[in-house]
């Protein structure tokens, strides 16, 4: 949760302009996590979250 929480923290601030750009170094990384599936130690899709919310809440993408 705590990725996931720090993915956020940096998708939104570079939504909303307050940085231009940004690499988050993250573990777990998540990018292994399924729908309904966790592999490769990820239980959370951080990237998958991150996109979902900012569609949500932004009305982006």
């Amino acid at each position: 949760r705590t990725a996931v929480g720090c993915l956020l923290e940096l998708a939104f601030k570079v939504a909303a302009g307050e940085v231009k750009n940004g690499f988050a170094v993250i573990r777990p990384p998540g990018h292994h996590a399924e729908e309904s599936t966790a592999m490769g130690f990820c239980f959370f899709n951080s990237v998958a979250i991150s996109a979902k919310l900012l569609q949500q809440r932004l009305s982006v993408g």
